[in-house]
């Protein structure tokens, strides 16, 4: 079985969890910590990490797999940082997966159907995500009444019917996240080949390889940005 640590404060909240994939590839919860904690990531992340695995009886884990953002500057900075020290001390692999793929995923597999999450962003614009039928299609920095132009027409669909998630619903109609928070299960199951691929070639996922996803170049610039996975 593989020990598999995941953490996230790349936004006003803070995920942690210990989870077992065992070798007929499902998953095992073993230990989970889910809060709301804006801008307390660094005084809280780590001693939660040390609760889960405490609470897990494990001394390390195998891998490391952490959300890499978007999200806030100072969260990003403190989950990437935080991963990366661990994946050294550990000498682990570390595995960074885009916040909003991550959170589509799980919502999509709840809802088993098409989904849209915004993250608030400042300056009028959120941090979007789409995921349906066909996989994760990307994620925006962008205002949002310029969505409905910047999704290709085949995916356009997915967008008007599909169920849409907000951290702040009076700047992004949606459910609200904070009332549901993310988990990781259904990306840590989707990205089984990526952590099966990490744990045999450790060297290719060190924490030399860890980088944010900051996603925003300069908050000077009003462009929409387009990450693609």
């Amino acid at each position: 079985m593989t020990k598999i640590l995941f953490f996230d404060a790349t936004n006003s909240w803070i995920l942690v969890g210990c989870y077992l994939k065992t070798e007929d590839g499902k998953l095992e919860k073993v230990s989970e910590y889910k809060e709301l904690h804006n801008r307390e990531s660094s005084l809280l992340l780590i001693k939660e990490i040390s609760n889960c695995l405490k609470v897990s009886n494990w001394e390390k884990p195998d891998i490391i797999v952490t959300a890499t953002g978007p999200g806030s500057f100072t969260g990003i900075r403190i989950s990437v940082a935080t991963a990366r020290n661990f994946s050294q001390i550990w000498n682990i692999p570390v595995l960074g997966i885009d916040s909003l793929e991550l959170y589509t995923c799980q919502y999509y597999a709840e809802s088993e159907s098409s989904v849209c999450v915004g993250i608030e962003a400042k300056q009028g614009k959120i941090y979007f995500g789409l995921r349906d039928s066909r996989g994760y299609w990307g994620t925006l920095d962008i205002a949002p009444d310029l969505i409905p132009e910047t999704i290709p027409e085949d995916r356009i669909g997915s967008y008007l019917t599909g169920i849409k998630f907000s951290d702040s619903p009076e700047f992004f109609a949606g459910t609200n996240m904070k009332e549901n928070l993310p988990s990781p299960e259904a990306s840590l199951l989707e990205k089984s080949s990526e952590i099966k691929k990490a744990l045999s070639k450790p060297e290719d996922h060190s924490y030399l390889q860890l980088v944010p996803n900051y996603l925003r170049g300069t908050y000077a610039d009003d462009k929409p940005k387009v990450y693609y996975t």
